[in-house]
């Protein structure tokens, strides 16, 4: 049991260099390295190029053909920072055209470019910019969690604050898109995420104190994925999380409810923001990933997202479906929305032959609308754990 735990840590927290080594007083205990690609948009005329070194500071806003043919060589463009007064005139009158754009102060990107952008990538874009600034930064809450790439609902980001940890021996961070995260403690990781090709690394704290801040800031459907995402790919475990809880002066009963709930089965985002809706609505806490085979043909079984075994011995399949499952040729295999529709209705009847006496469908806009999922889940006669209490703790 020690061993596998020992390897789960390991898999997880990826030492770069020896362990101990400070940088201006912070102490690198560890380091996640989390590497991914952002889909890549059209590439603006003016900017750094990613073609694996970043942009050298001051020299983000070269001016005439130079900008615009470092610009063309890659599709996913950096952010322009540490310009002299002269480029910011330039960047001035661009951003006054509409083609340029100020994400952050002292950050610009171009327009086209940067609508394009989700707001999760945004972030990682500012993020990858303040690193040329302050290469020293500590980020935390939601920073963090974006350059882990946690999974959470984008309307999180709306303010678009950068978070930014201050304690002893750190100055505290006072600019209008800065929001400073008290951590006393000098535990923080390397974390690595790619932009087009350029390796970014950034300092955040732990995976462990970046979950306990987002869950003490913000409402608990919106931070379950957080806690299903990092379990699932083992950035850290219950018992670090409880001692980063024992760590601070708070009352960390937001953190034990998302543990008690938190499910590492969970598949993604949508399915987390899915179930933690049902639980606050106070439904049962459903069975996840439930294997069923067609009893027609034993070759055949499909895996479903929530199911539910009452006690009158009825099963009620709930299946999460995002709108890319109808409109994403990755996910459609190029089949039209009919076809979709219809390979969706081959497979309910395949669970009805199964044994399961009801199968209720659930988009995003049933989750995020109130009464919604509520409505299709009371027409469902799912169990309410006021009615049965155990569901609460199986």
């Amino acid at each position: 049991m020690e061993t596998a735990k020992r390897r789960q840590i390991v898999t997880a927290v990826c030492p770069i260099g020896d362990a101990g080594t400070t940088r201006k007083g912070a102490s690198i205990l560890g380091n996640v390295e989390i590497a991914r690609r952002l889909s890549a948009g059209k590439l603006g005329t003016m900017g750094a190029s990613s073609q694996g070194k970043g942009a050298k500071e001051g020299k983000g806003a070269k001016e005439g053909k130079g900008a615009k043919e470092a610009g063309a060589q890659s599709a996913t463009q950096l952010c322009v920072t540490g310009v002299d007064a002269a480029a910011r005139k330039r960047i001035g009158r661009r951003i006054r055209r509409g083609e340029m754009i100020s994400p952050y102060r002292g950050i610009y990107a171009e327009t086209a470019y940067w609508n394009q952008l989700n707001p999760k990538q945004r972030t990682l874009h500012i993020l990858e910019a303040l690193s040329r600034r302050h290469p020293n930064w500590v980020y935390a809450g939601l920073s963090a969690a974006a350059a882990m790439n946690l999974e959470y609902t984008w309307t999180l980001l709306k303010d678009d604050a950068i978070y930014v940890v201050s304690g002893p021996g750190r100055q505290a961070h006072t600019r209008a898109q800065t929001t400073p995260v008290f951590v006393p403690s000098d535990r923080f990781c390397t974390v690595r995420y790619v932009l087009g090709e350029t390796t970014v690394s950034v300092f955040t704290t732990t995976p462990a104190r970046t979950l306990v801040d987002c869950a003490l800031r913000y409402p608990f459907r919106v931070v379950l994925g957080m806690f299903d995402s990092a379990l699932r790919r083992r950035l850290t475990d219950t018992d670090a999380i409880i001692d980063e809880c024992d760590r601070i002066r708070a009352d960390c009963g937001p953190v034990f409810r998302l543990l008690h709930y938190a499910d590492a089965r969970s598949e993604n985002g949508g399915e987390s923001l899915c179930r933690a809706t049902l639980i606050d609505s106070g439904f049962a806490v459903p069975e996840l990933q439930r294997e069923f085979t067609d009893p027609d043909n034993a070759w055949h079984s499909r895996r479903v997202d929530f199911v539910w075994h009452t006690d009158d011995g009825r099963t009620i399949v709930l299946e999460y479906d995002g709108m890319r499952k109808y409109v994403d040729p990755s996910m459609t295999k190029r089949r039209d929305i009919q076809q979709v529709v219809s390979d969706e209705k081959t497979r309910d009847d395949m669970l009805l032959r199964a044994g399961v006496t009801t199968v209720v469908h659930a988009t995003y806009d049933d989750v995020v609308t109130p009464g919604a999922l509520w409505s299709k889940l009371m027409d469902a006669r799912v169990p309410r754990t006021d009615a049965i209490p155990f569901y609460e703790h199986e």
